[in-house]
């Protein structure tokens, strides 16, 4: 199995690679605009949209016309990705399964004083590549590149954008999954909170850094700078650009803490078990805490590397009660959110909240794969006379053409 992963590298584009990039990001912008209307145009007039196969034609229809100029002298096959994306926002916005809201013009460089646009460009024939430090990107050249890490396979798009004062390029490339281990040895849940990042089952504990808040007096600093800037002001751009800077930062803090934590814990364990949080409602209570603690990015992106490494990741219910309940015995008790520690009333243990609630959503997570017949228990050769048995466990996939369980992984927690 093959996955598509994203990998991000920094550019050093020359002024006049520069002013190019500016011009092909506002050019993508006037053209996502460009459609966008003619589609509410459209809408308005027979109440239909414009999709891709519909866009590409009006593209390619309209650029011998002398006012649409500025279109030709842009990449036709990144002209087309803009396309796709508008498709996918019209689709999203009128399925009855989406929350998202309809597609908005794009603002201009004028208006927000943020070269923020950016564009994709498809690596058709080998247009894209990457020789002696620079990276080629169609109808722009050869722009130097710092290549921390080497390219996993092929190049398929690549996206440049201007970013926190420095130009990037996202590369996505297939990858192609690891086969699926014969033997896994562990199970583990993982608690997550807002006082530690991750609780582990088995005793691993991250603790939150709180990046914003370390970076917070220099933000007041900054931001009571602007409040006394005249609005508009060059002096007044100048501390956005400064406070842009700084929240780039704290962004780029957050994502490699998350890629640490995530790769240490699958590399330590075999079958992942999470909570599925609604993350999004828990912002509502205390936003800058949960963004803080980067809850939602820690569990995507350890879902996306068990994958590759052939591991086992699974998310008990959202509404699945962990917190609270006793590791022995399994008690429920009612905490407050000031209760760290509690003693059982049954059997009298003294329990730290979190351990307790990560070993309960290991619990749920094993119940949950039995159930599902995703995992089955079977009694090991190895540990059939032994005195102290594990739990062993054997992942079931049905033959091809057959309705027999065939036996394919295990795992022993």
């Amino acid at each position: 199995m093959k996955k598509t992963l994203r990998y991000n590298y920094r550019l050093n584009p020359t002024p006049e690679q520069e002013a190019k990039l500016i011009e092909f990001g506002e050019t993508a912008r006037g053209i996502w605009n460009l459609l966008l209307s003619e589609n509410m145009r459209r809408y308005e007039f027979d109440k239909t949209f414009l999709f891709y196969n519909d866009m590409a034609s009006l593209l390619k229809e309209i650029k011998p016309f002398e006012e649409f100029t500025w279109i030709k002298s842009f990449d036709s096959a990144a002209a087309q990705q803009v396309a796709r994306d508008l498709e996918t926002a019209l689709k999203n916005a009128i399925s009855k399964g989406r929350l998202q809201r309809f597609p908005k013009h794009k603002i201009s460089y004028k208006k927000k004083k943020l070269h923020n646009d950016s564009f994709r460009a498809v690596n058709n024939s080998n247009c894209i590549r990457i020789e002696d430090g620079t990276i080629s990107i169609p109808k722009v050249g050869k722009v130097p590149i710092i290549l921390h890490r080497e390219l996993a396979s092929k190049i398929k798009t690549v996206t440049v954008q201007f970013r926190h004062g420095k130009w990037e390029c996202s590369i996505t490339q297939e990858m192609e999954c690891k086969t699926a281990l014969r033997v896994l040895k562990t199970i583990t849940g993982f608690d997550i909170n807002s006082k530690q990042t991750v609780v582990g089952s088995n005793g691993y504990v991250a603790d939150n850094p709180k990046f914003l808040k370390q970076s917070k007096a220099k933000l007041n600093q900054l931001q009571r700078q602007l409040a006394r800037r005249n609005k508009g002001s060059n002096r007044w751009h100048k501390t956005r650009q400064r406070i842009n800077k700084l929240h780039g930062k704290i962004s780029r803090q957050r994502l490699d803490f998350a890629h640490q934590i995530s790769r240490q814990i699958t590399n330590e364990n075999d079958i992942l078990v999470f909570e599925d949080l609604n993350v999004k409602a828990m912002q509502k209570f205390n936003g800058s805490m949960v963004a803080d603690n980067v809850m939602a990015l820690i569990t995507q992106l350890s879902k996306y590397k068990a994958e590759l490494e052939g591991k086992l990741y699974h998310e008990i219910g959202r509404f699945e009660k962990s917190t609270g309940i006793c590791a022995e015995c399994g008690q429920h008790h009612v905490l407050t959110l000031n209760d760290r520690h509690f003693i059982c009333v049954a059997c009298g243990v003294h329990q730290n909240r979190d351990l307790s609630a990560a070993k309960s959503i290991a619990n749920t997570g094993e119940l949950d794969l039995i159930a599902a017949g995703i995992v089955a228990r079977v009694n090991p050769t190895f540990q059939r006379k032994a005195a102290n048995k594990m739990k062993v466990f054997e992942l079931s996939k049905f033959a091809v053409g057959s309705e027999k369980k065939r036996s394919s992984l295990a795992f022993i927690s």
